[in-house]
């Protein structure tokens, strides 16, 4: 008994409350904007939308923290992407470079060949010794390409040294700078003679024997005197004059040479293979 009381006094309320929404209903549609809902309506909006400007500033960027969360992958590949992109870049720099410099290096001897009348073998440096005791490299090209002792060894730059030791594949080349090296050298503007020695401490030459009288000019050239029978042609660039000392009492110049070939970079040299030292009679 006391659920059939209920049952039907929830029946009761839930009539009433359908009769109540349709009676609304009906009221604030005849009435429109004018009607009594509407002004509620109108003034529940404005209390509300402040709180809901409120909300949204407050949530807003924890809308946007998740957001970016889902987007971290993407935006990860992306930077990514972008470094190999760099990397790329940068790798096909360093190699246009290279190529600019090789061809350069190229050119330059292909003009010193020409103006030297000279014939060789191109090589290139695979490896150096540098010591107390000697200053070489080693190029990769050998008695089988027709290597022999004693051929001298140039750069686009200038005088690289000689071949003192070879192998069927490769090559040893003493360095001008070793202090075991020994040139005879020209004054292009005197004209004077004298004897070109490597220093290593300093890594530039060292010209003796210069007639104190020889009036020697600042970054004055020096080349290979190129006598009968010596080691090398003539007329290859050595260096130029940085110093000068002594020339005084008869006692002779000494003249530092900075060297024209930069050592600590060579890379493509020219063995000459159209000159041969020979002993005088």
């Amino acid at each position: 008994m006391v659920l059939y009381r209920r049952t039907r006094s929830t029946r009761l309320l839930v009539v009433s409350l359908v009769m109540l929404s349709l009676m609304t209903i009906t009221i604030d549609f005849r009435g429109g904007e004018q009607g009594p809902f509407a002004a509620v309506g109108r003034g529940a909006l404005a209390a509300v939308a402040p709180l809901q400007a409120a909300v949204s500033r407050v949530f807003r960027p924890v809308g946007d923290f998740f957001t970016g969360l889902v987007h971290v992958g993407s935006l990860k590949s992306e930077n990514d992407a972008l470094r190999e992109e760099v990397q790329k870049l940068r790798s096909e720099n360093i190699e246009s470079v290279s190529i600019q410099r090789e061809n350069a290096e190229l050119l330059a001897l292909v003009g010193l060949r020409d103006q030297l009348d000279l014939e060789g073998v191109p090589a290139i440096v695979i490896g150096e010794s540098v010591s107390n005791f000697e200053w070489t490299v080693t190029i990769d090209r050998g008695s089988s390409d027709g290597l022999e002792v004693d051929m001298p060894v140039v750069t686009g730059e200038g005088l690289v040294g000689h071949v003192v030791r070879v192998s069927g594949n490769a090559a040893t080349v003493e360095l001008i700078i070793d202090p075991e090296s020994a040139v005879a050298g020209r004054l292009v503007g005197s004209g004077e003679t004298g004897l070109v020695v490597g220093d290593t401490d300093l890594r530039d030459l060292t010209m003796e024997l210069v007639d104190d009288e020889t009036e020697v000019n600042p970054d004055e050239r020096v080349v290979t005197s190129g006598y009968q029978g010596g080691l090398y042609p003539p007329r290859i660039v050595i260096g130029s004059v940085s110093h000068v000392t002594g020339g005084s009492g008869g006692v002779s110049k000494i003249i530092t040479v900075r060297p024209a070939v930069d050592f600590s970079s060579l890379d493509i040299v020219l063995v000459v293979t159209n000159h041969r030292a020979t002993s005088e009679p």
